[in-house]
């Protein structure tokens, strides 16, 4: 039977603990989990009782000493023997928090936290309690060092084709120490870079792509809002999507921005500007006005297309003037001499207006999309603690590498919350007679906790991408389905797709989790692998952030550079010959 106070604890699990992961199915010689499913995960602690604190925070003076503990908590049927250690922080490229793998070699806050344990045994559905202290240098600089204490839990495995591969599942809470001293809070634009892609409308509008990087070049970790505004040479302005703000950037780390702004007139040399108001951390002191951060750069935005209209009808006028002169000339002239110039006018002036029409209507605007297609959310109806499954209607095509998915809806980020981390295709099983079959994580309360709500309404929407590679963001086949929230706590009418009857529920072999004592998953989602972080297992969950920059964008502005500038050549030849010609004729006169 659930108790109040166990409730209590998955509550503030889930609103304080940096993530948590399920453990996996152990071996029978690792006699970790047996056949069942497990879920751990820590909290500060008092020493004979865990608090309510949300993480760790200090403040201390160099060569200070801090003891403190951590609660370790196993909500499974089995005992568990978990690794328990301290590890430095970073800012993840989507603007995430996230903690160093194990075999990164700790130089900050992470080195100098020092537990009492570092291997603990938690029975089953019981918690352990670690002393731990943390021992400032004398010649700490002053400023903000942030680390967290991870309790990480390692089993064997194999993939589909049998190979052996070593899971690390880990849990972590956050280890904030701000060290006396002059506090510098500054924030930095750089690498900002405009493309602006054009249009085949010779009269209309383009878009552009802003990126740039945000660096937090001062010792204390800042949030930031953001805005970016373009505009063009004759003084007006384009639409920008609205950009999210910037939670927290730690010291001496960056986050990479993309924008896309929408109606920029090509005047061949448009501005790009960026503001940055750092604020504090939600939570943090007030610190003194902070400086805002403007910078501006100049792109080029060639209208092509006008360009190209602009030339064939230059082109067209001059055929015509030279047909008109030749017909005058014909009629005063022996019949012999001028009788091909008026067909060789015709022939000219047909080739300019093919070659304009190639340049104008044959521009192409845009690539095509991926292919879309459609995501069962089974089951269709159920509550906000329910576990959901999401099965594609087809397979991932052929050259997919790896699967990430995403929900949104009211209360999550504009480009959406990933719920299923940038993981192998090989992660997920295949149900027979349609595509992926992914069971999510944690439940739709869990990923509202994680964005910062907790009230579901209306439509939320599933979409599940397949990507070429971990680093390759392009998408080679999207799938969406949606489930709505008519009341609170209880969903309907989730997405049907046509599947067949016995389909098995597939299973992650990379993670899966059970519900806490509250019917929750406990904590937060890890974050997905990085280049830092490189030992996180695969199907975490990144937090949400904005969605990596679009390098696909990039290929119908090469295309059509491509097109116009050879109709320009084109064109600008045809006119070259029908000059030549009528030098010719006059010459010819002149004689």
């Amino acid at each position: 039977m659930i108790t109040t106070s166990a409730r209590r604890i998955a509550a503030v699990l889930a609103a304080c603990l940096l993530a948590v992961l399920p453990a996996t199915h152990a071996s029978a010689d690792g006699g970790q989990a047996g056949t069942g499913r497990t879920t751990f995960g820590v909290q500060p602690s008092a020493a004979k009782k865990p608090d309510a604190r949300p993480n760790f925070s200090y403040g201390a003076t160099p060569g200070a000493l801090v003891k403190d503990h951590i609660a370790v908590f196993n909500y499974g049927t089995k005992p568990l023997t978990l690794r328990v250690y301290a590890q430095d922080a970073f800012t993840t490229a989507d603007g995430g928090f996230d903690l160093f793998a194990a075999r990164h070699r700790p130089t900050d806050a992470g080195s100098w936290i020092k537990l009492r344990k570092n291997q603990v045994k938690v029975p089953a559905r019981s918690r352990v309690i670690v002393p731990f202290t943390l021992t400032v240098p004398a010649k700490a600089t002053p400023g903000d060092h942030t680390g967290g204490i991870v309790a990480s839990l390692s089993a064997a495995g194999a993939d589909k084709k049998g190979n052996k591969v070593a899971l690390d599942q880990r849990v972590g809470a956050r280890v904030y120490l701000r060290v006396a001293g002059a506090l510098t809070p500054r924030l930095a634009v750089e690498d900002l870079r405009t493309v602006y892609h054009g249009s085949a409308n010779p009269f209309g509008t383009g878009s552009a792509t802003v990126t740039y990087t945000v660096r937090n070049t001062g010792n204390v970790r800042l949030a930031a809002h953001q805005t970016v505004g373009v505009r063009d040479g004759l003084g007006g302005t384009a639409e920008v999507a609205r950009l999210r703000d910037l939670p927290e950037l730690l010291p001496g780390d960056s986050v990479s921005v993309t924008a896309k702004a929408t109606g920029v007139l090509p005047a061949f040399r448009d501005t790009t500007s960026v503001t940055i108001d750092p604020e504090p951390v939600r939570g943090d002191i007030q610190h003194r006005i902070l400086p805002r951060v403007t910078r501006t750069e100049a792109f080029t935005a060639v209208p092509w297309a006008f360009l190209a209209l602009l030339l064939a009808v230059l082109a067209a006028a001059v055929t015509f003037v030279l047909i008109r002169r030749r017909r005058r000339r014909n009629t005063q002239s022996a019949p012999v001499r001028s009788a091909s110039r008026p067909k060789q006018a015709v022939g000219l002036a047909a080739a300019t207006l093919l070659a304009a029409g190639a340049v104008v209507g044959g521009t192409p605007v845009d690539a095509r999309a991926a292919d879309a297609g459609k995501l069962a959310v089974s089951p269709a109806k159920g509550s906000d603690t329910q576990p959901i499954t999401l099965t594609a209607e087809a397979p991932c095509p052929a050259k997919t590498a790896n699967v990430i998915a995403r929900v949104t809806g009211a209360g999550f980020p504009r480009g959406g919350q990933i719920v299923v981390g940038n993981a192998p295709l090989a992660t997920y099983g295949k149900v027979p007679g349609a595509g992926l079959g992914i069971p999510l994580t944690y439940t739709m309360r869990d990923y509202a906790s994680t964005a910062g709500f907790t009230t579901l309404r209306g439509t939320y929407t599933f979409t599940v991408s397949c990507l070429k590679g971990p680093f390759d963001p392009t998408s080679l086949r999207d799938f969406t389905g949606s489930l709505r929230f008519a009341q609170k706590n209880a969903y309907r009418d989730g997405t049907e797709v046509a599947l067949p009857k016995k389909a098995p529920v597939p299973q992650s072999p990379a993670a899966s989790t059970t519900p806490g004592p509250s019917g929750q998953s406990q904590g937060l989602p890890v974050p997905a692998p990085t280049e830092q972080g490189g030992d996180v297992p695969p199907g975490s969950v990144v937090p949400p952030g904005s969605a990596p920059a679009d390098t696909a964008a990039a290929a119908p502005e090469t295309a059509l550079t491509a097109w116009s500038v050879t109709g320009f050549g084109v064109c600008l030849l045809a006119l070259a010959t029908g000059v030549a010609l009528w030098v010719r004729g006059r010459r010819a006169r002149s004689e």
